[in-house]
């Protein structure tokens, strides 16, 4: 596609520049309930978005479709929405980075494998579930999903980049009875190799993860020495690096504010954005046009960085980190691919370690049970108690509470069983000093 009538209207038109953002979008999603196909959904769209800079304003544009009257159209919204900017931000279109370090992720293998393969697995899943214990009552859920992703950006300064990637993930919950006691379980797989998905062993996790929390009861309520899962622990890390957004810093609304190059976490704690490792989230640019890279955000506990778009870079006269993601039309500060490094010990390793205490397995109400300026959090949680470095019998009902600040600083061990999430966080178990557990 020819975007040159785009910057020719745009100069027509009084534009000092223009980017153009064009995006794609597959899915194909289905699931099965009782052996019948109870959702089933194909979509295939694109869009443009546009940003320009008019009478050194910043404005954008969007339209879901690519016409001949498309130019006229976004170049209008643009001039008429920069008119209605009143703030003093840097209006800035970048122009390109020298070095772009490109690679091809997208796995062609993902789309070779026929609908009817990848439906035939499902029914295999979902009997499977349904035989491999007597206590399960129920396959309540039983899912497919995959998704591509093409994104094109250039500019009137030249600047042309590409970009394609996908991935696919399996979703099973079932609903164990044992008695009168009910329990749920449920597991996701992410991946982007079909070479990597197990189904014998996805099957074995599901049920694994429900029938472990039968007989399940609120513990004592105290402080405990605290084990938090891979699942958690990615929420968690996914929480704290809101505030290490140069956003919210120059907003006053970060934990993390005048805390560059300070300890912020224990020495255990490296957290970093790799965007450039190869998974099904690798991004060599960002939304900006910015050649992305690896880097530690947290190291041994020490604030590195904060995580810059060009906007908030050049408001505190630094370089972009390439974090400028798309919110909609605006450029927001975003993350892919982060990391919390992992240890070397076992989760086994680590119980033994704790000796007595507990290990929180879910969470709930992570946004609504966290306070984003104090750091405070109090939120829903179900899990195992630890007993003579073991882990034992389920506990539910109980409430985890803390603060966030805290909890990082407070990190004592992290496992080696780190789990990529649907977020593009990955992060294993970590072992808290301790937090207040309230139960019966």
């Amino acid at each position: 596609m020819s975007y040159t009538k785009y910057f020719e209207k745009a100069k027509q038109e009084g534009l000092e520049s223009l980017e153009l953002h064009v995006s794609r979008h597959y899915e194909l999603s289905f699931g099965l309930f009782h052996g019948e196909v109870a959702s089933y959904s194909l979509s295939d769209s694109s869009g443009m978005s546009a940003r320009g800079i008019y009478k050194g304003k910043i404005g954008y544009a969007y339209s879901e479709k690519v016409a001949k009257e498309t130019p006229t159209f976004l170049i209008s919204q643009i001039k008429e929405n920069a008119l209605g900017v009143d703030m003093d931000d840097p209006a800035i279109i970048f122009k390109g980075s020298e070095r772009y370090k490109k690679k091809t992720i997208f796995n062609p293998a993902i789309s070779q494998i026929s609908i009817d393969e990848k439906m035939k697995n499902l029914h295999e899943i979902e009997a499977k579930l349904k035989a491999a214990d007597p206590r399960v009552i129920e396959v309540e859920s039983c899912d497919y999903s995959e998704a591509e992703d093409e994104t094109t950006l250039v500019n009137s300064y030249g600047l042309k980049l590409k970009s394609k990637s996908n991935y696919f993930y399996y979703y099973a919950s079932v609903v164990v009875k044992e008695g009168e006691d009910v329990k749920t379980g449920y597991k996701i797989k992410l991946a982007n190799d079909p070479k990597e998905f197990v189904l014998d062993d996805f099957v074995k996790e599901v049920i694994q993860n429900a029938v472990d929390k039968l007989g399940g009861k609120p513990c004592e309520s105290k402080k405990y020495p605290t084990v938090l899962s891979p699942k958690v622990t990615a929420s968690l890390v996914g929480v704290y690096l809101e505030s290490a957004s140069a956003e919210e810093v120059q907003k006053h609304s970060s934990l993390l504010e005048g805390q560059l190059h300070q300890k912020i976490a224990s020495s255990k704690v490296t957290i970093s954005e790799l965007p450039l490792k190869k998974t099904c989230f690798f991004r060599y640019f960002d939304d900006e046009g910015v050649a992305t890279y690896n880097k530690a955000i947290v190291e041994k506990g020490l604030l590195k960085t904060y995580l810059y778009n060009l906007t908030t870079a050049a408001k505190d006269g630094v370089t972009t980190t390439a974090n400028g993601y798309k919110a909609g039309g605006k450029v927001d500060i975003g993350y892919v691919n982060v990391e919390l490094k992992s240890g070397r010990k076992s989760l086994d390793e680590i119980f033994a370690k704790v000796g007595e205490g507990i290990y929180i397995d879910e969470v709930q109400g992570m946004h609504s049970g966290m306070n984003a300026q104090s750091g405070n959090f109090s939120l829903q949680a179900s899990g195992f108690m630890i007993h003579g470095g073991k882990k034992a019998e389920p506990v539910n009902l109980i409430t985890v509470a803390g603060n966030l600040k805290q909890l990082f600083l407070d990190i004592k061990e992290v496992a080696n069983n780190s789990e990529l999430q649907l977020s593009s966080i990955s992060a294993p178990s970590v072992l808290v000093k301790k937090l207040a557990i309230s139960g019966k």
